[in-house]
């Protein structure tokens, strides 16, 4: 019956409100923002920040909320953010970009994912796949398979839950864009 006690006094003394304090206080954001933030979250996403809150993990309690700098961790796994992009956005100032990329630069893209994430094709077939389907043409076979290799990819990422929230954040950052 200790174990039971000990549980019970842990409840009483740390409520909600306290954690949520407590949290807020860690990632420096108001009650308001995190409570918004909690409601979104699955039972697994709670655990890790319940994990964090006791650990005292800001980084992981950032990344749970969404919190994060999505463009340093998008730059970080590969994208085609530049170094410059970057600091830019850090900065707060608007980076220089044109309106559409080039080919060239959706090759480059293309080509740091290599051939195996591309379906077995190449970096410039992958572009012009990229581009045809932005245009609403049809696609090739080859292309097909490509950009389904890309859609199987983000259907990964969506359905990861440790990634879940940040993908949403930065889906939810594009189309305000």
């Amino acid at each position: 019956m200790g174990l039971k006690n000990d549980i019970t006094n842990a409840m009483n003394e740390n409520t909600v409100n306290t954690r949520l304090n407590n949290i807020a206080d860690m990632v420096g954001k108001t009650e308001d923002e995190v409570r918004d933030k909690m409601k979104a979250l699955d039972f697994r996403d709670y655990v890790d920040l319940m994990r964090a809150l006791r650990d005292f993990d800001k980084d992981t309690a950032e990344r749970v909320l969404g919190f994060d700098d999505d463009v340093e961790e998008a730059y970080s796994q590969g994208s085609t953010v530049s170094p410059s992009e970057m600091r830019a956005a850090k900065s707060g100032q608007q980076a220089p970009q044109d309106s559409a990329p080039s080919k060239a630069q959706k090759t480059q893209a293309m080509s740091r994912l290599g051939t195996k994430n591309l379906g077995g094709a190449t970096a410039s077939q992958a572009a012009d796949a990229l581009s045809k389907a932005g245009e609403g043409k049809p696609l090739t076979p080859v292309q097909r398979k490509a950009m389904a290799s890309q859609a199987a990819s983000v259907d990964a990422l969506a359905g990861d839950p440790r990634t879940a929230t940040q993908f949403r954040n930065l889906l939810n950052k594009l189309n305000k864009k």
